[in-house]
């Protein structure tokens, strides 16, 4: 899971679209001993979106993350991303998922249970766990790490959170979330 022997929480949330895929991958993540999951069980996809970023909100990302369900996973990365601190991605294929940490510093991963396989979930769910911020990711199956990486990605990398809270400023300024 993470390159630090830490275990790691993991909150699940889903709406009725993403009940099954969330008991899929919960099964699965009950094989692992370095986890500790919390299911914040099922409701609108709004509400458990919700419950789940309000957990991982401004935590670390290397001990405490969340995975959403939804019909695509992309109404619950909506909602999971008014939440400050909370950085959803909706990922479809393990090399977005490894990106959205790599690049973004993804704190919760958005599934959908309407297109996405539960073998394919399982894949998608286990790179983005492994993954870290600023380390780089490796492309899909073929486990070749990415060729664009390099010193000035991850330099550009080591101040984009910074950048990030300064465009979130300038945003709160049009009505965006504070």
């Amino acid at each position: 899971m993470s390159a630090s022997d830490e275990k790691i929480t993991i909150y699940l949330g889903c709406d009725g679209f993403g009940q099954d895929l969330l008991n899929s991958i919960k099964e699965h993540l009950n094989t692992k001993e370095d986890i500790t999951i919390w299911d914040l069980g099922c409701d609108t996809y709004y509400d458990a979106a919700a419950k789940v970023a309000k957990e991982v909100t401004n935590q670390n990302p290397n001990s405490k993350l969340g995975i959403l369900f939804c019909g695509t996973g992309m109404g619950v990365g909506i909602v999971a991303n008014k939440f400050g601190g909370v950085r959803a991605a909706t990922c479809e294929n393990v090399t977005a998922a490894r990106c959205a940490r790599a690049v973004n510093n993804a704190n919760v991963l958005c599934l959908g249970g309407m297109v996405t396989k539960p073998d394919i979930a399982i894949n998608i769910v286990d790179a983005f766990l492994k993954q870290q911020f600023i380390h780089r990711p490796c492309c899909g199956d073929t486990g070749e790490p990415v060729p664009w990486w390099s010193d000035g990605v991850e330099t550009f990398l080591s101040t984009s959170m910074d950048g990030i809270q300064k465009v979130k400023k300038e945003a709160s300024l049009f009505g965006a979330k504070k």
